[in-house]
């Protein structure tokens, strides 16, 4: 039984619920008793609430726990909670009000309330609050007492139900962002990934049984790590890139195991300036790009990541595309596959309306609404005055919330030969994507007037298919058709490596004989 209690007892400083859940389960199946499992789960729960309020109390006394990351991100609601309530009434039903609890209890200890009248409200929200949970949770037990599984999946369910879903109920923006999740169904440009490659993945299959391998495709892009179909590094490309090209933005790698300071003399040593972008040097479909303007982004932004990151020079224009290229290998030029024009979506100001309702009344924009939401939760609530525009990305990244065109009428004779000319500078590159900013429509049909943001290989895809206007079947024919020029290149280039492998082998062989030979024919000589 011990045993059982502190599993209980410190179970609930990882996952209060979790641990609730084992302690009502255990005590249906009397492996602990209810007055152990009821002590266990009230005393870790207790605990743990007033050790909140000891860090938000500490936040003010000690700077470097104000700095952690979650008080960054959360000021504003500790700020709308300190005007709107009395502290004391909150620290009560934020209790019985999920998602609440621990901005609530952090304000109390970052407000100086009284520790003693915290404590006593505490003990007696939690003891209502357990004892809510057991009475409840083990008469469902019970009921489901011939099926202990499915009782414990619905006190999961119940649990999520209340933990996930009802908070969503208590906030504005998170019931727009709950009552609009459904509409990414309605066009397959918002489709989970997972869903959306299906049809892929049996294609794959396919190519691979008809190649004689499923690693065919790892060999296009000898020179980067897996072609870029797997873990490609974006350095593996940048770093090939001539630094005096005026299509060349200025960048970096710095390494993970650096600190913030080394950052910071990097940064200086290369005569950086506000605004950067930092995005990881390994990284997919616009994970964690940032454009960063000052010190504390920057801090932020390195506190949280765990990567290698590449830094790079902002680039202001406002235009950017997704320029797919293709080289054969038995050619001396490449193409332009796809162009891929991407739009920076804007929200315009009426004088009246908060951000947040702007963005939800946009057709497309209400798909979105955990991106931009997410971005702009600072400024939801503000009226943007009449006739004023606010960019809802800044990223040409589909999943962040930027808009996607078919550009096939971008390309022309002079483009093709500049990216051309660019792609030859990475040995053996014969397959990706350029996405880049450029300056103007005019200029970018020069071939002229544009900046190399990021190069993909073997896993990028011809993006062109994310035009809202694009049929589900058109998508999916191009991506085929992309993937069947894939295997057939990578075929080709496998079968060139084998082939001066084998020569190589055969030489190695010849030369060994002659050798032997002559040893021989010089031992029989002496």
């Amino acid at each position: 039984m011990s045993t059982y209690f502190l599993s209980i007892f410190i179970g609930t400083f990882a996952l209060e619920d979790a641990a609730l859940i084992a302690a009502i389960t255990l005590a249906s199946q009397n492996k602990i008793s209810y007055e152990a499992a009821f002590v266990a789960s009230f005393l870790g729960i207790a605990i743990g609430d007033i050790g909140i309020y000891i860090m938000g109390f500490l936040s003010t006394k000690l700077k470097f726990i104000s700095q952690l990351g979650f008080f960054k991100k959360n000021q504003q609601k500790l700020a709308r909670f300190r005007k709107k309530h009395s502290i004391g009434y909150l620290v009560v039903v934020s209790r019985f009000l999920p998602g609440t609890r621990v901005i609530t209890y952090l304000l109390a200890g970052i407000s100086g309330y009284s520790f003693l009248r915290f404590n006593v409200l505490t003990l007696i929200s939690v003891f209502v609050w357990v004892l809510a949970a057991f009475m409840g949770g083990l008469k469902l037990m019970n009921y489901f007492s011939n099926n202990i599984f499915l009782g414990m999946a619905i006190l999961i369910l119940i649990f999520y139900l209340l933990n996930q879903v009802l908070p969503k109920f208590f906030d504005k923006w998170e019931r727009e962002i709950l009552f609009n999740s459904w509409r990414k169904w309605t066009s397959f440009e918002f489709w989970p990934a997972w869903f959306f490659y299906i049809p892929l993945y049996f294609y794959y299959f396919f190519q691979s049984i008809r190649y004689r391998s499923f690693f065919v495709p790892f060999y296009i892009n000898p020179t980067v790590h897996n072609g870029g179909i797997l873990g490609e590094s974006k350095w593996d490309f940048l770093q090939h890139l001539n630094a005096a090209d005026s299509s060349t933005l200025k960048t970096i790698k710095f390494a993970k195991d650096q600190r913030l300071i080394d950052l910071k003399k990097e940064l200086e040593k290369n005569e950086f300036k506000y605004p950067i972008i930092l995005k990881p040097d390994v990284g997919q479909r616009g994970f964690g790009v940032r454009i960063i303007r000052n010190e504390i982004d920057l801090e932020s932004y390195f506190k949280d990541s765990s990567f290698d990151l590449i830094v790079q020079d902002y680039c202001s224009f406002r235009n950017e595309a997704g320029i797919f290229y293709i080289r054969y290998p038995n050619e001396s030029k490449g193409f332009i596959y796809s162009i891929t024009d991407k739009k920076f979506p804007t929200v315009t100001g009426d004088g009246k309306s908060a951000l947040g309702d702007i963005i939800a009344a946009d057709s497309r924009a209400r798909i979105l609404l955990p991106a931009y939401y997410g971005r702009h939760q600072e400024k939801l609530d503000t009226v943007l005055p009449k006739g004023e525009q606010l960019f809802l990305s800044e990223c040409g990244n589909h999943c962040q919330g930027a808009l996607f065109f078919n550009g096939q009428e971008l390309i022309t004779p002079e483009l093709t030969e500049a990216i051309d000319i660019i792609s030859k500078k990475t040995p053996h590159f014969y397959f990706g994507r350029y996405d880049l900013r450029y300056e103007s429509v005019e200029k970018l049909k020069k071939g002229e007037g544009f900046k190399i943001v990021e190069i993909n290989g073997a896993s990028a895809e011809a993006t062109h298919i994310w035009d809202p206007s694009t049929p589900v079947l058109t998508a999916y024919k191009s991506l085929l058709h992309q993937w069947g020029i894939l295997f057939a290149i990578s075929y080709e280039l496998k079968k060139q490596r084998e082939l001066v492998h084998q020569v190589h082998i055969w030489s190695f062989l010849k030369e060994s004989a002659k050798v032997y030979f002559r040893k021989e024919k010089m031992s029989i000589s002496s």
